[in-house]
């Protein structure tokens, strides 16, 4: 610990002091103020008026402590009078004047201090309005440029009460006033006082200011009430009570409408003053502090849309990884299951030609039937595996554009070579290509054939019709059958999964038609029905390129 120097101007500073006949009185309620509202702006539990004496330093008035004057040994402010600016130190354990001072290392365990000089009109420097908080930390500049304004405010005060003057004290008041109000203004806090005895409230302008008044208007405490919600109002009246029941004090948020309808928050600080045991008066202070909570809420929000981003980014991942290793499992079973009976099928096909002719038309029969069975298995394996990876995924389309007769003959070719004939193809327009992905379209549109064949009477013709659209742009490919055509019931989600009606089949075929026309930007529609047969309809979007 290093204590303070003595200053050159020692005699004439003690001597100015002196003369102001403050030190050993009694605490005074202007001077409270000061100290009140340095604590409230500074954020701090300890603010004083400290006074240097020769020896000690002594306490005008004090918040957060019960001591009125410790050794000047030992005083802060003792070293906070030896320059003309503001003396801050952020923590007093780093601090070699301060490290071994035993207001450091034990009680009241000062951490942080702030001191502003007290200077009186001659350049002496009494003293100083200082606040000090048990934790480290800085003031920001707008609290450094109140505590040396209070200062100032407290060097006017003095001079003031040293003014046996009745003017000069008025010029004083007025002065100290100003400067209060100026202060008010720059940190955005009013004052507040109500006598309990006669109900008299006054408020300091900013105060008016921060409820949409002019400055000086003086409300009565119903006018002031009047601005709280009814929650807000109950809030307050449990803070009174306790504070007058317990002795204390009460820092609240609370939300009010101002005299121009304007939705606020403020906070509202108060505490009770009490003579004899018995509450006299309430004070406190007002602060707007709606862009503070409006900037807390956005940076919430800013936080909380970080959190679901991440989140969603970490499902994504995860869904991406399940459709990987979905994707290659269906692969696997593409590979596993369909490989060998497409093997089957080329070589009961292969049998049944060996047999054309050699009088075994009983056995070429069977090999058809099974022919034909093993088919609507590959066609049933080809849906399931469409639904799962490409629509149910939805990939990206590879449109390519396609000769539409050599996309017919495939299809046709899918078909059971019995069945083949019986398709009629009818060209209603001389378009030979279309855009499309060929294996997605070929897929819907042999669905549409195969059911066509199945449902139709044996031998029937079923009609394919080609056509164009202007209006949409695009490829019209109709399938007409004989059948008896669709239940009316199951008319309104026939191209829903699942749906089934008296035709049977898994529900599938269908579906999986609209999932490609949903791709190609197009649809498909269900365009004739009744008992003599039905007409499905796919029309595949083209571009006007």
């Amino acid at each position: 610990m290093i204590p303070a120097a003595i200053p050159a101007t020692e005699p004439a500073r003690l001597a100015r002091l002196r003369a102001l006949a403050v030190l050993d009185t009694e605490p005074e309620p202007l001077f409270d103020s000061f100290t009140r509202l340095a604590a409230r702006v500074c954020g701090a539990p300890i603010a004083l008026i400290s006074l240097v004496d020769h020896e000690r330093q002594w306490f005008k008035s004090c918040v957060g402590v019960a001591v009125r004057e410790t050794p000047r040994d030992l005083a802060f402010c003792a070293h906070a009078i030896l320059d003309e600016a503001l003396m801050e130190v952020p923590d007093a354990r780093l601090d070699a004047r301060f490290a071994g001072n035993p207001f450091v290392t034990g009680e009241p365990g000062v951490r942080f201090y702030a001191g502003a000089p007290i200077t009186m009109p001659g350049g002496e420097r009494i003293g100083s309005l200082c606040v000090v908080d048990h934790q480290p930390r800085t003031l920001d500049a707008t609290q450094r440029r109140v505590l040396v304004e209070l200062a100032a405010a407290v060097a006017q005060a003095l001079v003031m009460r040293d003014t046996n003057s009745l003017k000069a004290v008025e010029r004083a008041l007025r002065a100290s006033q100003t400067l209060l109000d100026r202060t008010g203004r720059i940190s955005g806090v009013g004052g507040w006082e109500l006598d309990l005895a006669t109900r008299v409230l006054r408020w300091t302008d900013q105060t008016c200011r921060i409820h949409d008044l002019a400055p000086g208007h003086q409300p009565t405490l119903e006018e002031a009430i009047h601005y709280y919600t009814p929650e807000s109002r109950s809030v307050i009246d449990q803070a009174v009570q306790d504070g007058m029941a317990h002795g204390r004090g009460w820092d609240l948020e609370l939300p009010l409408v101002t005299a121009t309808g304007r939705a606020i928050w403020v906070r509202a600080l108060g505490e009770v003053d009490f003579e004899d045991g018995r509450p006299v008066r309430l004070f406190g202070a007002f602060q707007d502090i709606t862009a503070r909570r409006e900037a807390a809420a956005q940076s919430l929000a800013l936080q909380r849309e970080h959190l679901l981003r991440q989140q969603a980014e970490r499902h994504a991942d995860e869904l991406k990884q399940l459709l990987d290793e979905r994707s290659e499992m269906l692969d696997v079973l593409a590979h596993e299951v369909r490989q060998p009976l497409n093997n089957a099928s080329a070589a009961l096909q292969s049998a049944s030609a060996a047999l054309i002719g050699k009088g075994e038309a009983a056995a070429t029969a069977r090999l058809d039937r099974a022919q034909n069975v093993m088919g609507q298995v590959l066609a049933g394996i080809d849906n399931t595996l469409a639904a799962a990876s490409l629509l149910a995924g939805g990939g990206p389309l590879e449109r390519h554009d396609t000769d539409i007769d050599m996309l017919i003959g495939v299809v046709i070719a899918d078909m059971p070579q019995p069945e083949r004939a019986r398709i009629r193809i009818d060209r209603a327009t001389p378009t030979r290509t279309a855009t499309m992905d060929v294996g997605l379209v070929r897929l819907a549109l042999r669905n549409l054939l195969a059911n066509a064949l199945k449902y139709s009477s044996p031998g029937t013709p079923v009609q394919l019709r080609v056509a164009d659209s202007d209006e949409p742009l695009a490829l019209v490919l109709d399938v007409s059958d004989g059948g008896p055509g669709f239940d009316e019931g199951l008319v309104p989600r026939l191209f829903e999964r699942g749906a089934r009606g008296p035709r049977g089949g898994n529900g599938l075929g269908l579906y999986i038609a609209r999932r490609v026309m949903d791709l190609h930007g197009g649809r498909i529609e269900l365009v004739r029905n009744g008992a003599e047969g039905s007409t499905l309809r796919l029309l595949i979007a083209q571009s006007a390129g």
